[in-house]
């Protein structure tokens, strides 16, 4: 079942250094076979939360394929500068198909 990495950015202290971020992030996803992604600015919230200014969402295979591409050597060296120019957080889920409780 499909995994997905979501990224909520809360604040952003250096628009330059996260331009930086996507452009290197991005190739990075379109490099990665089976990864869809999906963003955008101000993303419309819902429930109570926080104020998110950016929200991303990165469609892997299934959890494994998840982790690994998050873990990997490539994104952690290119997230370090999401974390250097902004505050968020991240978190992956995976789909499932059973049962409601």
């Amino acid at each position: 079942m499909a995994a997905y990495v979501i990224f909520c950015i809360t604040n952003v202290h250096d628009e330059e250094r996260l331009a930086e971020y996507r452009c290197q992030v991005v190739p990075l996803l379109e490099a990665t076979p089976g990864v869809k992604f999906f963003a955008g600015p101000m993303p419309l919230t819902v429930e109570k939360g926080p104020p998110i200014t950016y929200g991303v969402v990165v469609e892997c295979a299934d959890l494994e394929a998840a982790k690994r591409w998050y873990y990997s050597e490539d994104y952690q060296r290119v997230a370090a500068i999401r974390h250097e120019a902004s505050d968020g957080f991240a978190f992956i889920v995976a789909s499932w198909t059973g049962p409601v409780h």
